[in-house]
This record gives C-alpha cells, sequence and structure tokens, in this order.
C-alpha cells in the first residue's frame, strides 16, 4: 500500500551523524525510508505527549518502583 501525502511539506533538521546512520539502519530493516520512520516518531511522540498518557491513566490500579516514562517507554518498545 502506498501512502500519498498531499498537501505535505518538507523540513530540514540537523541531527548527530551517528544518530542519522544507526535511525537510517533500524528503518531499513524495519521495511521502511527515513520519511516514514520519522512520520511514524512524530505520530508516537504526540500519541505519548499530547494527551494523559495510558500509564498515568492506570495510575493507581497497580503499584510500580517504575516512573511513568519507564513505563510508557515499556508499552511502546512491547506494541
Amino acid at each position: 500500500m502506498v501512502n500519498v501525502y498531499m498537501g505535505s511539506v518538507g523540513i530540514y533538521l540537523r541531527v548527530d551523524k551517528r544518530l542519522l546512520e544507526r535511525f537510517s539502519k533500524v528503518a531499513e530493516l524495519l521495511g521502511m525510508n527515513r520519511s516514514e520512520a520519522i512520520r511514524r516518531a512524530m505520530e508516537m511522540f504526540i500519541t505519548v505527549n499530547e494527551k494523559e498518557s495510558m500509564t498515568s491513566r492506570m495510575r493507581g490500579l497497580v503499584k510500580s518502583k517504575l516512573t511513568l516514562r519507564e513505563l510508557e517507554e515499556i508499552y511502546w518498545v512491547s506494541k
């Protein structure tokens, strides 16, 4: 399936060369180009930070020694 991004805009960002190499390698292993990987990363960033997180809504239901950030990272890694 090919996604068409009507009205899309380009962005320019500066990143460390090593970070870009690692990012590109992982994106390639997942069968994505960098643009698709960045779009997914942006969507995940918004989901995690835009509204009350899933783990913060669950706080109080279970006791955890982990921080909300650690729990959120575990949640996303497991998806």
